[in-house]
């Protein structure tokens, strides 16, 4: 062989090579994660033939990527077509780098009923280390890892892995905006007029989207964002479903639901919005002429009929929240006998009352004439206290109320809290800490309250199962004893605590 031909030889071996780097890099940076078992087809449809299956977890090389259809991938010496709602982008050394749309809440798992981590600011960047563009994203902002709803982002610079994610369906100068539109409860965009097409993006109750062609065969092409897609015809209103609520105070309406979002306008106490949607996270989207924006939940009140029916006062310590039920946000904590304006009592058991000029919610049996504390002996007090059933516990130095439940009636009651919930109660009342010391508190039994005391150390065995913890408390009234002992300092402190809670009752 002649040097000449051997020169052309090696040429061709080191840009061979050098091409096979090249795609195996280009590879790499578009390796997908598949979420679920799913079959690899050799065109996109399912009626196409299978050529092979990957499984939940497996890597697959994407070559050609649509979020909202089918994408083309290539599986070990195999290529073909999956559905792209089974493949997620994962982490890896260069996260991809989206932009939020607008204000949105970084959750520490994919729902929006989990906790609420940071709130993110429309503009900023994140980035993406799991997308799927029809639900939430798995991002981190600066230190922070947690979930964002993926239609709150966009793609956020050139050269990276977010370059994949085109629309499926974009509009085009000939698509004219026929009418605005209110989506009628939480509606699926798709990226065709079938609910065989796939899910573009999950759109919430109220998103107003812009209408651009009415179909016959009752399917809307419509455009939200960026991008357009299909809705049913008739999940789709001229005007927002919404609730009208009045602002309680001067107040900013924000382009997001946190006081980092900048101020869209400020209204004056007494205007009327309408509610969007009540969020998690304390705030609630409203529309006030015209125009979209965040407002904070305590802020609003009920337009309805504010007519005081009675006045009443609480008769523990409890929570006014933003709605008839414990689901619902807390708005503040109400002391024992706190005074409040009753302006409906609901069928469901809550009562919607004013304090302080705000408005909001408490459970109507929490709510009487005053409360009443009574001083009673053991011996009489032993008699009317139920085994097993919920007792009601205010904690008079810190105002904390919780549930227990009594297992034993000897010298004293031995309790359990009810449920964790009760247990983190009562721990807080001692500052996250467990301690023998006695602390005064008002028992309520039926419609009758008493002056009493409880330790705080958890000890011996446990009657209540799932409350996270090991051991019970010792609960005392007037005369009671611990096992036989009336003298010993533990007993002394915790009579002491039970005319402590007698001396502040209420009513004296």
């Amino acid at each position: 062989m002649n040097k000449k031909l051997q020169k052309v030889i090696f040429i061709v071996l080191i840009l061979s090579l050098m091409l096979g780097m090249s795609q195996s890099v280009l590879a790499s940076s578009n390796v997908f994660r598949a979420t679920g078992s799913v079959r690899v087809r050799s065109q996109p449809t399912t009626e196409a033939s299978v050529v092979t299956v990957v499984h939940s977890g497996d890597n697959v090389e994407v070559l050609d990527h649509d979020p909202a259809g089918w994408s083309r991938v290539q599986v070990g010496d195999s290529s073909g077509f999956i559905r792209s709602d089974f493949l997620r982008f994962p982490i890896g050394d260069t996260p991809a780098v989206f932009q939020v749309t607008e204000g949105v809440n970084l959750r520490a798992s994919a729902s929006t009923s989990s906790e609420v981590l940071i709130t993110v600011s429309a503009g900023t960047n994140v980035d993406v280390l799991e997308h799927d563009p029809a639900g939430w994203s798995r991002v981190r902002v600066g230190n922070t890892s947690g979930f964002i709803r993926s239609d709150f982002l966009t793609r956020g610079g050139a050269g990276n892995v977010a370059d994949l994610y085109t629309a499926a369906s974009t509009s085009t100068a000939s698509d004219k905006v026929i009418a605005k539109k209110y989506t009628n409860g939480s509606v699926r965009l798709r990226s065709g007029p079938s609910t065989d097409d796939n899910i573009i993006r999950n759109l919430t109750s109220s998103t107003g989207v812009d209408l651009l062609e009415n179909l016959s065969n009752g399917w809307s092409k419509v455009k939200h964002n960026n991008s357009t897609g299909f809705i049913r015809s008739d999940l789709l209103s001229d005007s927002p479903s919404t609730s009208t609520l009045k602002t309680l105070d001067s107040v900013n309406i924000r382009s997001g639901p946190s006081t980092d979002n900048r101020i869209i306008n400020t209204l004056s106490a007494g205007v009327n919005v309408a509610v969007l949607e009540r969020m998690a996270n304390g705030w609630s989207r409203v529309l006030h002429d015209g125009k979209e924006g965040f407002i904070r939940s305590d802020f609003l009140g009920s337009a309805s009929s504010s007519k005081v029916i009675e006045t009443l006062k609480t008769l523990t310590g409890v929570n006014l929240r933003s709605g008839p039920s414990t689901s619902h946000n807390k708005l503040k904590l109400l002391p024992v006998n706190t005074e409040v304006d009753v302006l409906e009592n609901q069928s469901n058991g809550w009562s919607r009352v004013r304090h302080n000029g705000t408005e909001g919610f408490i459970r109507s049996d929490f709510l009487g004439g005053g409360l009443k504390v009574e001083l009673i002996d053991w011996a009489a007090a032993k008699k009317i206290i139920p085994k097993g059933t919920d007792l009601r516990v205010y904690d008079v130095r810190s105002g904390i109320s919780y549930n227990i439940k009594a297992f034993s009636l000897g010298n004293h009651a031995d309790v359990d809290p009810s449920t964790q919930t009760d247990t983190n109660l009562k721990r807080s009342t001692r500052d996250g800490t467990w301690a023998w010391a006695a602390r005064p508190v008002w028992v309520t039994v039926g419609d009758r309250t008493f002056a009493a005391s409880i330790n705080g150390m958890p000890h011996a065995g446990s009657a209540v199962s799932g409350n996270g913890l090991s051991g019970h408390f010792c609960l005392h009234f007037r005369g009671s004893t611990s096992h036989g002992s009336t003298s010993s300092s533990y007993v002394r402190n915790m009579q002491n605590a039970i005319t402590e809670a007698w001396n502040a009752r209420p009513n004296q």
